[in-house]
C-alpha cells in the first residue's frame, strides 16, 4: 500500500523508478506468503493423520515413529519458507521507509511490525516442531537456519524503524 500511494503522485514522482521496482518484490513476496496458509494447513493435517496411525506392533510404531517424523519435517518446511520470503524484504523495506510517502508513514510502521512477528511465529513454530526430530543433524540445521531469520528480522525491524523515525517529511 505504501508503494501505492507513493507511485504515480506527483509529489514522490522523484521516486517512481524505486516504486517499479520495489512494488513486484512486495507484491510477489505477498502472493508467495498466502500460499503458505494452505501449505500449514495441509502440514498440520500430515502430523495429526501420522498421530493416529495404529501403535499396537514394533512395525506399527516404527510406521507410525517415521510417519510423525516426516510430518513434523514437513510442518517446519511451512514456517521456514516464510521466514526466507520476509527475509528478502528488509532491504526494499528499508529503502521504502526513507523514500514512501510520509503520509503512510503509521501504515509502513505497522507492516513492518506484523513482518517481524511473523517471522517470530515462524521461529517458535520450527523450534516447538523440532522437539520431535530425532535427526540430530536435520534438526541442528533447521535450529540455525531460523534463529538466523529471527536476527535478520530483529535487525530489518529495528533499522527500517529507525529510518521511519529519523524521517521528517
Amino acid at each position: 500500500m505504501v508503494g501505492q500511494m507513493t507511485y504515480g503522485k506527483r509529489q514522490w514522482e522523484r521516486y517512481d523508478s524505486q516504486m517499479r521496482r520495489i512494488i513486484p518484490i512486495m507484491y510477489d513476496t505477498m502472493k508467495e506468503l498466502m500460499n503458505l496458509i494452505d501449505a500449514d494447513t495441509s502440514a498440520f493435517n500430515d502430523y495429526m493423520a501420522a498421530l493416529k496411525l495404529p501403535k499396537e506392533t514394533p512395525e506399527d510404531l516404527a510406521m507410525r515413529g517415521t510417519a510423525m517424523e516426516a510430518g513434523l519435517k514437513k510442518a517446519i518446511t511451512v514456517p521456514m519458507s516464510l521466514a526466507k520470503y520476509v527475509s528478502k524484504l528488509w532491504e526494499p523495506l528499508k529503502e521504502l521507509a526513507a523514500v514512501g510517502n510520509f503520509g503512510t508513514k503509521s501504515d509502513l510502521q505497522v507492516g513492518i511490525r506484523c513482518l517481524e512477528t511473523g517471522v517470530l511465529g515462524a521461529y517458535y513454530n520450527v523450534t516447538i516442531n523440532a522437539e520431535g526430530i530425532k535427526d540430530e543433524k536435520y534438526k541442528n540445521g533447521v535450529l540455525n537456519e531460523i534463529e538466523q531469520y529471527r536476527l535478520l528480522a530483529d535487525r530489518g525491524c529495528q533499522e527500517a524503524l529507525q529510518i521511519l523515525q529519523e524521517r521528517r517529511a
